[in-house]
């Protein structure tokens, strides 16, 4: 008796994983470097799907037909396309980019993710008042997240720190230290 065992290896992709063909169903995913395309029913059923990044290697044309799709435009709130490979979670600047249920906060309503690491955002910026310590450790700060504070912000940060995002402060602006120990 014989037996045929077939591996599917490519599954979401194409064989030559140059286009995607299903995405699989869940809160966020990254599309693999070296895709250049998507299938137009790629993201049928995909109920969960609320955060997508497309790689470097996405051209313009197909990006925009990823943003103009029916299936796409009307479920997911978070499309990215990223102009360079992509970085590692830790230091992927969009706050959109984490998992609920693995979320530190701390007792100012700031919230951290990758085993706080990450500075997510500020959410209870009333509590913070004018001046906020961040632990060592962090490495990242995202994308507005001093935003909601309505004071100028003081922002004291450790060594750690490799990268802060963009417009992290909120209307009042503020000051960045790095601390020397």
């Amino acid at each position: 008796m014989s037996f045929l065992i077939l591996f599917i290896t490519n599954l979401p992709y194409s064989n030559d994983k140059t286009q995607l063909l299903k995405c699989p169903d869940m809160k966020r995913y990254r599309i693999a470097e070296g895709c250049e395309e998507v299938d137009e029913k790629a993201f049928v059923g995909c109920s969960l799907l609320e955060s997508l990044y497309a790689p470097s290697t996405f051209s313009e044309e197909a990006f925009n037909a990823l943003m103009t799709s029916d299936t796409t435009n009307n479920s997911i709130g978070n499309i990215c396309h990223w102009d360079r490979p992509y970085v590692e979670e830790v230091f992927d600047v969009n706050e959109f980019w984490h998992d609920e249920d693995k979320i530190i906060m701390d007792a100012f309503g700031v919230m951290y993710a990758n085993e706080g690491r990450r500075l997510i955002l500020a959410k209870e910026p009333d509590l913070i008042g004018k001046e906020y310590f961040v632990p060592d450790g962090v490495l990242t700060i995202c994308n507005g997240a001093f935003g909601f504070c309505s004071d100028y912000l003081v922002l004291s940060l450790p060594k750690s720190i490799k990268i802060i995002g963009d417009y992290i402060f909120g209307q009042e602006g503020g000051r960045i230290e790095i601390r020397d120990r």
